[in-house]
């Protein structure tokens, strides 16, 4: 009897699985880490920090599975099926390894994580969140990974010589190796190449072998099939999972994510003008009345100068929605979840609030950067704010205009796109036309290269001498040039990047070097030497 009721089960559960379409599936999953580690939270930034490098944000469901999420297990074996040829030699793939190829990071520990709370173990690399979600009826169960906030916002740290250390990372720095286009493009063709459905569940299965007879049943009959149909509907249209390049190296394309999610990018289309945006450091961000380096999104009177004492509730509040829409784009979240998790964006404002950027690691010629303040508050901080003695932003202008630069990315954020996305904006701050870009503070610039808002110029010294701004140059995986701060695009012999570098080509659409010679126009080698000596500090 138990034997008849068992295979009635299965047949059920099979029955259902196949009876399974887009939409069908209803579940929703947290991550481990999370719910692990906010039991030791002890104030609103300790949960804060926790929700900003493992929080779920609503991003693993059937939803956002349809939009950015992906069925981690299938996903995984095709990449470790791609590189190892045979299902039974998956297990014997590094998949931190095959990650960090696209700047993703597998660290040991995280090195600004709080002392009190326990270093979380992984699942996945760190950025990419993973929580096994689960219904009823149909019984399905599937675990659903995606991108988080610490994907693009950690970096590894760096020693005295400029050396990455890739066994730790700092929340809250520029993941300047980040290729998420690289990745995408990998899982894409890794589903291509897997041979059958039979093939691809045997490396699922040599890798997980834990894996639950109810997972292997949803992801056999309910998620492969929808996903071999997306996959070859895709290839069809774009040859691609998107129509647009969702990123450089060290540069990402929230614009494009977000018009494709408001259905500005019409069906079958394909973006050959996209633009892209340096990943900054997040320090003061509270200080800031316009948000990225395009200043996309403004608060009234955005000109406004700010300092500490400026920053209220209101602005904390302000800042928080706009931290939850972003997973709009970079999630696959629909505005009324984003604004459903405004506790965890607050909480992540709190922890802002108290984050420092990595200090620079090598000794500074203090006598040289005395004479570099000097010049910075003449010839700097009328844009980039106000530092006192003990480097601290006391006044920051939210300056916000045109110094020359690349004009295609303000370009593109068009009267069409603002209405769309004010539309669906919920917080006070708008999006509006820029026009030219937004200043951004200087702090834990010195780890932040590439340089200008699209990552067109590897160090502060080129950006100092534009006439020796390089055509082309790699980013990914790099030492920082301890000397001329930023990418060391002449790394010694025997330096290994810890990421694949890609190459920035300062003549494609949108990647114009030119500009911000404002500045620098009359300072001699010597003052600009003493200026960068200033920077290294900040």
């Amino acid at each position: 009897m138990r034997r008849v009721l068992f295979f009635l089960l299965i047949a059920g559960i099979l029955a259902a699985a196949a009876a399974l379409r887009p939409g069908a599936l209803d579940f929703t999953a947290e991550t481990r880490q999370a719910a692990e580690a906010l039991p030791h939270a002890t104030s609103a930034a300790d949960r804060g920090v926790i929700q900003f490098a493992y929080g779920d944000w609503g991003a693993l469901s059937n939803h956002t599975m349809e939009v950015s999420a992906v069925p981690w297990k299938l996903t995984t074996a095709a990449l470790a099926l791609a590189e190892a040829g045979t299902p039974d030699a998956t297990p014997n793939v590094d998949l931190a390894a095959t990650f960090r190829q696209w700047g993703i990071h597998s660290p040991e520990r995280i090195a600004n994580w709080p002392e009190h709370i326990p270093q979380p173990t992984r699942d996945a690399p760190l950025g990419q969140i993973t929580g096994v979600g689960r219904a009823a009826w149909p019984p399905i169960e599937v675990t659903a990974g995606n991108a988080v906030c610490a994907v693009c916002h950690s970096s590894v740290t760096y020693g005295a010589d400029g050396t990455p250390d890739t066994t730790q990372v700092w929340l809250g720095m520029p993941n300047t190796s980040i290729n998420l286009e690289g990745y995408t493009q990998a899982v894409f063709a890794a589903l291509k190449a897997a041979p059958d459905d039979a093939a691809l569940m045997a490396a699922v299965m040599a890798m997980y072998p834990d894996t639950s007879l109810r997972e292997r049943t949803t992801l056999r009959y309910a998620i492969l099939p929808r996903l071999r149909g997306v996959v070859a509907e895709r290839d069809a249209q774009y040859g691609a999972f998107l129509p647009f390049q969702l990123s450089t190296n060290g540069a990402t394309n929230g614009l494009d994510s977000l018009r494709r999610r408001l259905d500005l990018i019409p069906e079958g289309e394909v973006v050959t003008d996209s633009t892209f945006n340096s990943i900054p450091d997040l320090q003061h961000r509270l200080l800031r009345r316009r948000l990225l380096l395009s200043g996309s999104y403004a608060l009234p009177d955005p000109d406004t100068a700010m300092t500490p004492a400026s920053i209220n509730d209101s602005s904390r509040e302000a800042l928080a929605a706009m931290i939850g829409y972003f997973t709009v784009p970079a999630m696959g979240v629909t505005p009324d979840v984003a604004e459903a998790h405004q506790p965890e964006a607050l909480d992540v404002v709190a922890w802002l609030e108290t984050y420092s950027a990595q200090p620079y690691p090598a000794p500074i010629n203090m006598s040289l950067a005395a004479e570099g303040a000097e010049i910075y508050a003449q010839n700097c901080a009328s844009c980039h704010g106000t530092y006192d003695d003990d480097l601290a932003l006391t006044s920051f202008p939210n300056w916000h205009g045109d110094v020359g630069t690349d004009p295609e990315r303000a370009r593109l954020v068009s009267p069409e796109f603002v209405a769309a996305a004010n539309d669906t904006l919920y917080g006070a701050y708008r999006a509006v036309e820029t026009g030219g870009y937004s200043a951004p503070p200087l702090t834990g610039i010195w780890a932040s290269g590439p340089y200008l808002h699209n990552g067109a110029v590897p160090t502060l010294w080129h950006l100092m001498r534009p006439e020796d701004r390089p055509a082309t140059f790699p980013v990914g995986g790099h030492r920082i040039d301890m000397e001329r701060v930023g990418i060391d695009i002449t790394p010694p012999e025997g330096f290994t990047p810890w990421a694949t570098p890609g190459i920035v080509d300062t003549a494609a659409f949108g990647m114009s070097a030119a500009g911000h010679e404002v500045g620098f126009e009359g300072l001699t080698d010597a003052e600009k030497d003493a200026l960068l000596e200033y920077l290294k500090q900040l």
